[in-house]
């Protein structure tokens, strides 16, 4: 009996952790951020505005001007930004490098994942 209700606990688990990473998006290595950020709006995604006090851009910076879901972008090294979207109770950060022209590296689970 017990070998059947952890087996069972194991399998919800499972269960609860595939749907969660089934809502998560994928993208080709090296997808430009611009080719990713269009293809999440069409699949639903929408912008996540951050409440005043958050990332501020600075005045002609590429990679976040027209971005509304811009969190963050380092200033210096590879000029890593971290883009955050929601769709259906599920937040994700989309994480890029490259200050002209940033490509996707990974997409991540902010919250609502499990």
């Amino acid at each position: 009996m017990k070998t059947l209700f952890a087996t069972t606990i194991v399998l919800v688990t499972l269960s609860l952790c595939s749907s969660a990473l089934a809502q998560l998006p994928s993208f080709p290595k090296d997808e430009p951020y611009a080719k990713a950020r269009k293809a999440l709006l069409r699949k639903g995604w929408k912008t996540v505005h951050e409440p005043e006090g958050g990332f501020i851009c600075q005045k002609g910076d590429p990679r976040c001007e027209g971005r509304p879901e811009t969190v963050s972008c380092a200033g210096t090294g590879d000029a890593n930004c971290i883009f955050r979207w929601t769709r259906k109770g599920v937040v994700i950060d989309v994480n890029t490098v490259g200050e002209t022209k940033p490509v996707v590296t990974e997409v991540i689970c902010h919250s609502g994942c499990s």
